[in-house]
């Protein structure tokens, strides 16, 4: 079987390629090019050949199976060559749930925020429990350097994100999945392109949590009274963590500190009237509550799935963080540089809050770029200007998708970064790729935050910052 992938160059794309050809397809695909970490490592180390997007790649590799990203429109040329051709166009979460999860129980982790944290740690977990598990996760495990796994065990372990999976199929990706069992982590409004209101959102996770079987499993953040709410809707068992008093699983204590250049953070929690004790032997590399709260997730869903409570807490006490996911950079001297993928408003809060109560820095940086669909929209304006605030200066990459939102709907960067003089912070458009970041002696803390790896601004600061060393 040959299986060709029109837009291979995404996190989710180029792992669902490498999943296809661990399983005996031969596989090719395209997208513009140059290919960037992680995918053109991925693709590389598969030996999966990728192309500029050209109609005749269709005819020349002539696939049974054609794989389309979400990103590609209706008029791409191979889109159109394989339409011409009758060959069968498949959204890439519809793939797996034909081609990859049959004969599996397929568990999801799907939420608002650390979805990919949380699935990264259930696929370590189960791993490390020696059941084999299948997975794929939007973001590149530390231990393996891939996002991917293709296991002969019962489990598969996916991501389960809300955004439409392709332009002939609206429905959102983890409608395919047909979860055994469910992890949602928090719910707010996001995907602004695909989701008109907060409550149109709401029905599709609804969906989602219908479709989950009676002799499956539902663990919710109780933090949420939305997810609460959804709660109601199932017929499948459901378990409850979070801060919350009722909840079953309730964190009690979250400490982190900052040695090395790591993080390790300890936690406390409350389950059956005894409390647990994580990171006695080895701590977690995941700053702050919300990290915390993502392992107390997957710790219950694995407790209900019949794993033993220490045999759980030796396997998670192993995992070593997610790229992208407040991944250190840099820390010498009296600098720590962060790189991390937030970019909804309470993201941004949540990371950035964390980071600076961990490592207490005299002086803050926030370098952000809103990229996704969401965050180039006007719908956050104000929210943006609160959160960045949170930092003594700040720097507004402008992101070159920003001109495909209409003007009435675009966020407006001049008055954001305004927004933020008036609150007393500094507030700059990034241009040019560099950071004139002076030496000042005092203790700093820079973050970026974008969905996409800002890799010159990185670069060029990190060049300035070893010329200081």
């Amino acid at each position: 079987m040959k299986a060709y992938f029109i837009g291979i160059g995404g996190i989710g794309m180029s792992g669902v390629a490498a999943l296809a050809k661990r399983l005996g397809y031969e596989v090719s695909g395209s997208d513009k090019l140059p290919l960037y970490p992680p995918a053109s490592e991925i693709l590389e180390k598969e030996g999966i050949p990728v192309f500029e997007p050209k109609n005749e790649n269709i005819q020349l590799f002539n696939p049974d199976l054609v794989i389309v990203g979400n990103a590609v429109k209706r008029d791409h040329p191979e889109v159109e060559a394989s339409l011409d051709m009758g060959k069968p166009l498949l959204s890439f979460p519809q793939f797996l749930s034909e081609h990859i999860f049959p004969g599996k129980k397929v568990l999801v982790c799907a939420g608002t925020h650390g979805k990919t944290t949380t699935t990264a740690l259930l696929a370590h977990a189960l791993s490390a429990l020696s059941q084999d598990p299948t997975y794929l996760v939007g973001g590149v495990l530390r231990e393996t350097g891939l996002n991917y796994r293709f296991g002969r065990g019962e489990w598969a372990v996916v991501e389960g994100d809300e955004y439409p999976s392709a332009f002939f199929d609206p429905s959102p990706k983890f409608k395919h999945y047909k979860p055994f069992g469910l992890i949602l982590t928090s719910l707010e409004y996001d995907h602004a392109d695909a989701y008109p209101d907060f409550d149109s959102l709401v029905k599709v996770f609804k969906e989602l949590v219908v479709e989950v079987p009676r002799e499956g499993l539902i663990v919710i953040n109780w933090d949420y009274e939305v997810l609460r709410r959804l709660a109601k809707e199932t017929k499948a068992r459901v378990v409850s963590y979070g801060k919350d008093p009722k909840a079953e699983f309730r964190l009690l204590k979250a400490t982190t500190t900052f040695e090395d250049g790591r993080f390790n953070t300890r936690i406390i929690f409350k389950h059956e009237g005894g409390e647990i004790e994580v990171g006695k032997e080895g701590a977690l590399p995941l700053p702050g509550d919300y990290n915390a709260l993502n392992f107390i997730a997957v710790y219950a869903l694995l407790y209900h799935l019949g794993f033993s409570e220490e045999k759980i807490i030796k396997a998670l006490e192993n995992f070593e963080g997610v790229k992208r996911r407040q991944e250190v950079l840099y820390a010498k001297g009296n600098i720590v540089v962060i790189d991390d993928f937030a970019h909804h408003p309470t993201a941004v809060k949540e990371t950035f809050l964390g980071l600076k109560e961990t490592i207490n820095p005299e002086r803050t940086i926030i370098i952000f770029e809103p990229r996704t669909n969401t965050s180039r929209r006007k719908v956050f304006q104000v929210d943006y200007e609160e959160v960045l605030s949170l930092a003594d200066e700040v720097f507004i990459k402008k992101s070159p998708l920003l001109e495909k939102v209409p003007p009435e709907e675009r966020l407006d960067l001049e008055r954001l970064i305004q927004g933020i003089r008036r609150r007393g912070k500094k507030a700059h458009l990034l241009e040019n790729g560099f950071l004139p970041l002076k030496q000042t002696g005092e203790k700093t803390l820079i973050v970026f935050m974008s969905s996409q790896f800002m890799w010159e601004e990185i670069h060029n600061l990190l060049g300035l910052l070893k010329s200081y060393a």
